[in-house]
């Protein structure tokens, strides 16, 4: 499946807690999530030329990721607390 951006470089990928796939986008900078249908979203981490590549889903039910460029851990709020 092509990803909306181009020469995204797809690394890691989890299920999140909403049952999709999740993956992070390298080279772009961006995690995204696949839903059963099809559709991608993509999502930009804010930290400049991170490079995310692990993913995982957490307990709290959120998307954590690695920023390995940017020495850091980091995540995507699925949920409130």
């Amino acid at each position: 499946m092509a990803l909306p951006t181009p020469n995204s470089s797809p690394f890691g990928i989890t299920t999140g807690s909403d049952g999709d796939p999740w993956f992070t986008e390298f080279v772009n900078n961006q995690i995204g999530r696949i839903t059963p249908s099809g559709t991608i979203t993509e999502f930009p981490v804010p930290t400049p030329s991170s490079n995310p590549s692990g993913i995982a889903a957490g307990p709290d039910g959120n998307v954590w990721f690695t920023e390995q460029g940017a020495d850091n851990i980091d995540r995507l709020k699925l949920s409130s607390p």
